[in-house]
């Protein structure tokens, strides 16, 4: 028998990833010796959202009608006892915010839920509002967790002194996201979250508030978008990316244009220096033409079309 459809009460979206980046951060930042065991199991039950990488989880034909039927029916919040009724205004919020960010719609009564029980830390905001927020806190946590566990990682630039026992699980970790394309989820991911086209999508349907709200949305998807570009460029500092991972980065940067002052944006020009860490030119003064891999394991693509 299929276990009941339950809402977890700190949003499945939100404060699972609230709790991974505080591990991060008071193993790796904070140094405290006794969170690197809970790290280690906490990355265990998080790898499939770092290997899915900001994958939501999809509407459910089960999950719809469970929600419509709620204002009657109730449904279960993990920790409560019995069932509880939700208002036919937070069931039509939950399909519209469902909608918006194409996810399940248990995740989005979830959201919705977390964002009214946060709502006395946003005043003046509707638990609507603060749900936006909370989605998109939910993936700077992934991106900046990715960040961390990347720059603490064994390499060849520097080293931030943690323990043997730490640093192994992250470089371990870490290895085995780059072994399931880890570059190509990044570049797809900087490429289709666009500021414009998520503002677009929320004012459709009333999901920007104030100027302070907007700001507060514009500076989390920012923040997403530039912790993925620099999980990218320390792994480059750190570790050779392979062939064709950097071929990868190379038709990504062959689209880049640039600001209309002739600059790069943070985001591309971190992935601009990613690349330029993955070129050893060395080779260039032995006179060597052709992909190779240097004594460093960086690549040099040094064919006769791009030397200078």
């Amino acid at each position: 028998m299929a276990a009941p459809l339950a809402v977890i009460s700190g949003a499945s979206l939100w404060g699972p990833y609230k709790d991974l980046w505080q591990t991060v951060v008071n193993a790796v930042w904070k140094r405290q010796p006794e969170s690197i065991h809970l790290l280690d199991q906490v990355l265990k039950k998080h790898k499939p959202d770092f290997i899915s990488l900001f994958r939501n989880p999809p509407k459910n034909a089960q999950q719809h009608e469970k929600i419509q039927k709620a204002s009657t029916e109730g449904v279960a919040i993990q920790g409560q006892q019995g069932t509880r009724p939700l208002p036919e205004q937070l069931i039509r919020e939950a399909f519209i915010l469902s909608n918006l960010f194409d996810i399940a719609e248990l995740a989005a009564v979830e959201l919705l839920l977390a964002g009214e029980h946060q709502q006395p830390y946003f005043p003046g905001l509707t638990r609507g509002l603060v749900a936006v927020l909370l989605y998109w806190d939910g993936k700077r946590c992934i991106a900046n967790s990715l960040r961390a566990l990347i720059q603490s990682r064994r390499g060849r630039t520097w080293t931030l002194e943690l323990s043997p026992e730490l640093v192994s699980i992250t470089t371990h970790f870490t290895d085995e996201l780059m072994e399931q394309g880890l570059t190509h989820k990044i570049l797809t991911l900087v490429s289709q979250i666009d500021l414009n086209t998520e503002f677009e999508k929320l004012q459709r349907e009333r999901g920007l508030g104030s100027e302070k709200h907007r700001k507060e949305v514009a500076d989390l998807i920012k923040e997403c978008r530039l912790s993925l570009a620099e999980s990218l460029f320390v792994w480059t500092c750190q570790s050779p990316l392979s062939r064709d991972d950097t071929l990868i980065l190379i038709t990504y940067l062959e689209k880049v244009t640039v600001e209309a002052d002739g600059s790069l944006d943070n985001v591309n020009l971190a992935l601009l220096m990613a690349l330029l860490y993955c070129f050893d030119v060395g080779c260039v003064d032995q006179g060597v033409v052709g992909a190779v891999r240097s004594t460093s394991g960086s690549y040099l693509l040094c064919q006769v079309q791009y030397t200078v």
